[in-house]
């Protein structure tokens, strides 16, 4: 028998404005509980005959396009009316729904993902390879995190924990994918436009009709500006971290026939952001001079052949990514003439990155024991200049890193209530890098990952435990302060085990809900720490310099447990509770500075992360949601003990709903309370103190705002 979840029998339906409930739009519950409402919710679904169609929600990025509840991992799946619901312009707005998430800023965005405290926190001159996967339809934008736009999208689906089985080396800790809404073949579309305080303004749209007899298209474009939340007090100007974007997204759709189609996607991101956020008092009162800055010009192309063949199923995906990034600040916050003591410098980074890949897969389709086998090939070039004040001469470097893998999955259906899935990936990664400074180094490293999984389904439950093993390649430090014993660090493996329920609930009061629990121990080998130390400048000029090392700790340990729930409280009232708890630590590594750690706690890493949404129907027209959501106290970096403090944000929004058209008033961060989104420590960089002595530097996120948001349908 032939599988329903094949990519050429899926089919996408909607509604023009389903009245809006939180309870239904985190989507990582159990399928059934969801079933009936899933259609107001855009995902993609199957067909199950032709009189009774049930939608289903279907996880695109695992291998068997397997719904959440029959997929044996933490996975959440958060869908169109909840983006819309969120005002979701960019991926750091929709960190706080999933457990055991986090993010730290990089300019005006949060372009740098943690799950389960693992992810990178910053990127400069070093080449890094990103822990956590970030992929839109069938692009890997892994460490362009900048890039994660949420304008014109079907879904995002988070899966927690290793997934170097499908994704490689960059599934260390987990993947992030976003997944845009197909081409279709009914004309229908929508225009969207938003105000908001801080003079921002939103327009977006989108038109999907079939162009011909079996060829569909789509586009969508999107332009967002805001002056941003911070105020320059020497230039007096509110919008030197600004955001100025504009996005494009084409989807052509051809079925050559029956059996073969050809999907075609082309994106096109503008993004002119500034980058002016920390100031020498944490007020977000800056004072530079020469304000930085944050831009990229980037193209995207996929071409998708799927042919079905019969039992079993043949899928080629060629993907392209060029990428302008430029990006600097003014490195001294201040002013010439701000202070006798001072410097003034700026730093500026120029990076042009290509990627290439190709992914070509052979299925069956068989509905008892499917499997698959691939072979994926990576080609990218990394070149970067540096421009930097007190540079003799600019620093330009050259990385070219290439992947070949080879990998496969089998699941077996051992009785009615018991399956068994294991996989595994081969994969040969290569480097090579050259810089200005002289500096050469070849990169050959041979990685494995596996996991096997078995699920026990009940009635209204489902039980699964699994265990998984995932890597990322090695690197090299290429900065010639740091000494030759710490030039190379060697590629880190991440075993991974886990014991999960999910399942619904219906209790004699007319609640009704969904649960997904999950319990993971995860053990890293090889840790990947990333580390550095800071300086006086030999020039006598006051500033400070920075050494960025990264190094291998023995020993690492992320272990926790993530409780996603939704509740049909009454007919009116629905709400929706994540909870995400996590203890992650490394040890047995020297800092930079030579001291060395016996145990400490990971960076980016709350240990309470939680969630919660409400929202009450007043009238068929009318529905209040408001939102709470909140995460620990927890450290910045490996390298200084500066920590974010317990945050807890209120977001409230006010929908009214008529035929076609949808009116919202929001508001986020309703209390106005300081969000640190990125910190610094161990220096000071005021010429008023003398540089001395070291102090704690803040970039803050979101501030209280309300807008309102217009949406028409057709």
């Amino acid at each position: 028998m032939k599988s329903k979840l094949h990519p050429k029998r899926l089919n996408q339906k909607s509604k023009l404005f389903p009245a809006v409930s939180a309870g239904i739009l985190l989507l990582s519950m159990n399928v059934n509980v969801l079933a009936n409402d899933a259609d107001s919710i855009g995902n993609t679904s199957v067909n199950e005959n032709s009189e009774n169609t049930i939608e289903r929600i279907v996880v695109t990025s695992d291998f068997g396009l397997r719904s959440p509840d029959n997929l044996a991992s933490s996975v959440a799946v958060i869908g169109e009316q909840l983006l819309n619901l969120r005002q979701a312009d960019h991926l750091e707005d929709i960190v706080g729904i999933v457990p055991n998430l986090n993010f730290s800023s990089g300019a005006s965005r949060g372009k740098f993902i943690q799950i389960r405290g693992i992810g990178e926190r910053s990127l400069f001159a070093e080449p890094i390879n990103a822990s956590v996967a970030l992929v839109v339809d069938e692009i890997n934008f892994s460490g362009l995190g900048g890039l994660g736009s949420l304008f014109d999208v079907q879904q995002v689906e988070v899966l927690s924990g290793p997934q170097s089985t499908g994704f490689g080396a960059t599934g260390l800790a987990g993947i992030i994918k976003v997944v845009s809404n197909r081409a279709s073949e009914d004309s229908e579309g929508y225009l969207q436009g938003s105000l908001a305080q801080y003079n921002t303004q939103r327009l977006s749209g989108a038109y999907s009709s079939q162009i011909t007899e079996g060829v569909n298209a789509r586009i969508a474009l999107q332009q967002i500006n805001s002056d941003g939340f911070v105020e320059n007090i020497h230039l007096d100007r509110d919008d030197t971290n600004n955001i100025n974007e504009f996005n494009a997204k084409l989807a052509l759709d051809f079925a050559i026939s029956d059996e073969i189609d050809i999907e075609f996607k082309f994106y096109h991101f503008d993004i002119d952001n500034g980058y002016d956020s920390f100031s020498l008092d944490n007020d977000n009162k800056t004072r530079s001079d020469e304000p930085g800055f944050d831009r990229t010009d980037t193209q995207a192309a996929s071409v998708k052949y799927i042919q079905d063949l019969g039992e079993h199923s043949l899928s080629i995906a060629l993907t392209t990514l060029n990428a302008d990034l430029d990006y600097g600040y003014d490195e001294d916050w201040t002013f010439v003439g701000f202070h006798p003591d001072e410097y003034s410098s700026f730093d500026r980074y120029k990076r042009e990155v290509s990627n290439q890949t190709l992914d070509l897969r052979y299925a069956s389709l068989e509905s008892e024991n499917p499997w698959v086998v691939g072979f994926y090939y990576q080609q990218s070039e990394q070149d970067l200049q540096r421009i930097y004040t007190f540079a003799s001469a600019d620093f330009t470097s050259f990385y070219e890193p290439s992947s070949i893998a080879v990998y496969g999955e089998h699941s077996w259906q051992i009785s009615e209530p018991l399956s068994i899935t294991a996989g595994a990936r081969y994969e040969n990664f290569d480097a090579d890098y050259i810089d200005s400074d002289g500096f050469v180094e070849v990169l050959d490293d041979s990685l494995f990952a596996g996991k096997l999984t078995a699920s026990y389904a009940l009635q209204k439950a489902t039980f699964y435990t699994s265990v998984s093993r995932s890597y990322k390649a090695g690197g090299f430090n290429p900065d010639q302060r740091v000494e030759d014993k710490d030039r190379l660090f060697d590629p880190e493996y991440n075993w991974n085990y886990e014991l999960g329920i999910k399942g619904n609930i219906d209790a004699d009061n007319g609640i009704t809900g969904g649960l997904s629990l999950t319990f993971f121990y995860m053990q890293r080998e090889d840790a990947q720490v990333s580390d550095f130390s800071v300086r006086n400048r030999d020039d006598g000029s006051g500033a400070v310099e920075f050494i960025d090392v990264i190094g291998n700790a023995d020993t690492g340990l992320n272990k926790g447990m993530e409780i996603q729930t939704n509740w049909q409280l009454t007919d009116s009232l629905s709400a929706v509770v994540n909870f995400g708890y996590l203890d992650a630590s490394f040890g047995n590594y020297q800092l930079v500075d030579g001291s060395f750690v016996d145990k400490q706690l990971q960076a980016q890493a709350p240990k309470i992360t939680f969630y919660t949404s409400t929202t009450y129907d007043i009238t068929d027209d009318v529905s209040l949601v408001v939102e709470f959501e909140g995460k620990d106290r927890h450290r910045f970096s490996v390298g200084h003990d500066e920590r974010a403090p317990f945050t807890a944000v209120f977001n409230s929004e006010l929908n009214w709903q008529k035929g076609n058209i949808l009116v919202q008033v929001w508001a986020k961060n309703i209390f106005d309370r300081e969000l640190p989104t990125r910190g610094f420590g161990g220096f000071n960089n005021d010429p008023r103190d003398g540089y001395f002595p070291a102090k704690p530097y803040y970039q803050f996120g979101q501030e209280r705002q309300i807008g309102v948001t217009a949406t028409y349908r057709f």
